[in-house]
């Protein structure tokens, strides 16, 4: 079993797991599209920026395939294909017909945050995860770089993606995620407030603090329920 904090769960990846996540989130770079599940209207990503984004994605997959397999018996098999431009992988993960999206942010982020845009999309082939579960990669910042450990942070379930659920906060395009404005001091005093980086699409948001830690209950869900069906949820009004 690996260290829990809290119900947080670290795991460190192998040397061989990281080369693997490094190669996948390079050659998948070169055939991903700038803009994705159809955000015409937003800021297109470089090569570079494309290649740490999968590689953020990949580690925390692979870090959640490690731990349920470790801790609970649960073999996953992670996705390591290059798919043509405009192309995606079904799923992140599907145990007993659950689907689960893993979700991965450099750490110092604090809010997990599911694109609507990525909802329409597999609500469009019926294919919406039951679940989507939160990874926060360690990275060193000055060399733009991962440091080799995860912290599975979370999950939440399709139920609770919705307006006017406790704490699921609807985040709209051009809003800033809250508490991540900037202070900036001199002096000792504050002299002026930089605003975060507003957000590029519709999402909902739930803070890190506020998703569910019981990994033996989602375990015991993936081994024991059937899975349950996704087509009678709703998508929010854009």
């Amino acid at each position: 079993m690996h260290e829990v904090e809290k119900k947080d769960i670290v795991i460190r990846l192998s040397q061989e797991e990281m080369k693997k996540c490094r190669e996948f989130a390079a050659e998948c770079a070169k055939n991903q599209q700038q803009i994705e599940f159809g955000q015409s209207d937003t800021t297109p990503r470089g090569t570079q920026e494309i290649s740490r984004d999968n590689l953020i994605g990949k580690m925390a997959e692979a870090a959640f395939a490690r731990m349920m397999e470790e801790n609970y018996g649960i073999q996953i098999e992670l996705d390591f294909r290059y798919y043509p431009r405009g192309e995606w992988d079904d799923q992140d993960a599907v145990v007993n017909g659950w689907r689960i999206d893993v979700k991965g942010t450099r750490q110092g982020g604090r809010w997990m945050l599911v694109e609507w845009s990525k909802l329409r999309f597999r609500k469009a082939q019926n294919l919406l995860s039951h679940f989507y579960v939160m990874a926060s990669v360690s990275w060193d910042r000055d060399t733009d770089e991962p440091v080799g450990t995860v912290r599975l942070t979370g999950y939440a379930s399709l139920g609770q993606l919705k307006e006017g659920y406790p704490n699921t906060l609807v985040l709209r395009k051009g809003d800033v995620i809250p508490g991540t404005d900037k202070k900036i001091y001199e002096n000792g005093k504050l002299v002026r407030v930089k605003k975060g980086t507003p957000l590029q699409a519709d999402n909902f948001g739930r803070k890190f603090e506020h998703l569910e830690k019981d990994w033996d209950k989602f375990a015991w869900y993936l081994k024991e329920r059937e899975a349950e069906d996704t087509s009678e949820w709703k998508m929010p009004e854009s």
